[in-house]
């Protein structure tokens, strides 16, 4: 697994998904054996496109682990227009911190607002005043101050500015180098911010690295000191992202504590001080490795905690391949299986009479591909036709989950593409009843008559056995209810021009320069 990421955590800028692990590509037109087998080949990061409608961008992601961290303040570091969806995750940040009893102060944020003159002169002292003012104003605890595309191009020193202004406020200050073009894997993003919390803050217990939790003057100390490192034994660390809720977090908590474990979640809707507790557990495990894989791996090397990678949680098998890999490490196989069996008997039962509504239905499923993977084996579970996948991009780390899709399910269309006009072009072939797709995404196929339902909702359950029964729930509901898509289908007029719709969707794809083709 190692060999497949490259990490130095040394760097100043950690590098992009594209060059950190091998074989990354946002670009592919196909099915999924096509996608494994360029995957394996090392072709796939030989695609690209000749032209794009629109990408993500992974300053905006950055943002989200940044505001949902306590007690903290962002600062973009950019014109104003760069800070503007921290409005929409305003209500995310109070309200999912209060169903977690984390009381939050929502998504406070300033902007440098760099005008023209600031992109002739620079915009480093805008960035300095600005930094005092966050802190004098609100006393956070962290300062997460983003760059965005103009200080990068004009070369403003984002790290000087940081580490001279650093001495004149209390909070900590973690640049976070994030210019939207630096990177076409946006959840590149992800190790931006691991890279700069891990420059800036500690993983252990203060003051000593080997912490010692009672006093040796302590009459009981051995026994106290035996019970710690047991319990030690049994933590488990778990990481979370900004796409799964609280229902999802306890769901999965329930599930390890009934196998007699102790859960920690991080590092979202934590204070940085509680970090410092990483170092306590005796395994890491990532919901989503797409998510966690930079922070885990220093985890280990510094400070030699392992971590495994199991697959989402959603759906009857991922769900018991996760419970069962965590229970392996800790040598809890019976109790796993006797849980499994006991959680998939009523969940089975539960499912039944949903399923016989939904038998046969035909689903398109776009998002993360860890996510849709998941989800492809679950539908197929509930009886659903899988007709298509979207990947926003992919790698190595896909192909055990993909290969198991390909032999249950079947080759079908699999596509790496942020392109709404592509996902609409593959909309009209594949003739979907409905899509489970990414946030953002729904929008383009509603308008084009296809219910949508998300793939990931804070508000929502997905994980787990309960998770299993509510998205079946959701799904049930979407297709009695088709009537809002079809009629805004018939009213509204999207952008693209029926001789589009007659090419071949992935008809921009193309080598790199200088590439073979793919």
């Amino acid at each position: 697994m190692d060999k497949h990421l490259e990490a130095d955590f040394s760097l100043r800028v950690p590098p992009s998904r594209e060059a950190s692990v091998r074989n990354t590509g946002y670009a592919f037109g196909g099915s999924t054996c096509g996608l494994v087998k360029c995957a394996e080949k090392g072709c796939l990061n030989q695609c690209d496109r000749d032209f794009s409608q629109s990408t993500n961008c992974q300053m905006y992601v950055s943002s989200l682990i940044s505001f949902s961290v306590k007690d903290s303040v962002v600062i973009f570091h950019g014109p104003v227009g760069c800070g503007a969806q921290a409005h929409m995750i305003d209500y995310s940040v109070k309200t999912f911190g209060a169903r977690r009893g984390v009381k939050m102060s929502g998504a406070r944020w300033f902007s440098t607002n760099l005008d023209e003159s600031d992109v002739i002169g620079g915009g480093e002292a805008k960035l300095r005043q600005t930094i005092i003012e966050a802190d004098r104003r609100f006393r956070p605890t962290a300062i997460f101050v983003i760059n965005s595309c103009a200080p990068a191009i004009i070369g403003d020193d984002l790290d000087e500015v940081v580490n001279n202004v650093q001495r004149e406020v209390a909070a900590t200050v973690v640049p976070l180098h994030s210019p939207g073009f630096k990177a076409k894997v946006f959840s590149s993003a992800y190790d931006v911010v691991y890279h700069g919390i891990l420059q800036k803050f500690p993983f252990v217990p203060q003051p000593y690295v080997d912490y010692q939790p009672f006093s040796r003057a302590d009459r009981d100390y051995e026994q106290k000191t035996r019970e710690y490192e047991h319990q030690k034994s049994r933590t488990v660390n778990l990481f979370n992202a900004w796409s799964i809720g609280p229902d999802d977090e306890n769901e999965i908590r329930r599930l390890f504590e009934a196998l007699g474990l102790n859960v920690r979640i991080f590092v979202e809707f934590k204070e940085p001080d509680e970090w410092r507790w990483l170092s306590e557990a005796a395994l890491n495990v990532c919901f989503c490795h797409v998510h966690d894989l930079y922070f885990v791996e220093f985890l280990k090397q510094k400070l030699g905690i392992p971590y495994i990678l199991p697959n989402i949680p959603i759906g009857l098998s991922a769900t018991r391949n996760f419970v069962t890999e965590v229970a392996a490490f800790f040598g809890l196989e019976e109790e796993a299986e006797k849980l499994i069996a006991k959680e998939e008997e009523e969940v089975k039962a539960a499912l039944a009479p949903l399923v016989d509504k939904i038998r046969g239905k035909r689903v398109l499923i776009s998002g993360g591909y860890l996510r849709i993977g998941a989800t492809g084996l679950f539908a197929n579970e509930v009886g659903l036709t899988v007709v298509g996948f979207r990947n926003f991009n992919y790698d190595l780390f896909g192909n055990k989950l993909f290969s198991e899709v390909e032999e249950k399910i079947g080759d079908v269309s699999n596509v790496i593409s942020t392109q709404p006009s592509e996902l609409l072009n593959e909309l009209r072939k594949l003739k979907p009843d409905f899509a489970i797709s990414h946030p953002g995404v729904g929008v383009w196929l509603t308008k084009a008559g296809v219910p949508s339902i998300t793939l990931f909702a804070q508000r929502f359950p997905y994980f787990g056995y309960r998770g299993a029964y509510a998205l079946t729930r959701r799904i049930v509901r979407t297709l009695a209810n088709p009537n809002y898509a079809r009629n805004l289908a018939a009213n509204a007029r999207l952008p693209y021009r029926q001789k589009w719709y007659e090419l071949d969707p992935y008809h921009y794809l193309a080598a790199k320069p200088g590439a073979d083709a793919a």
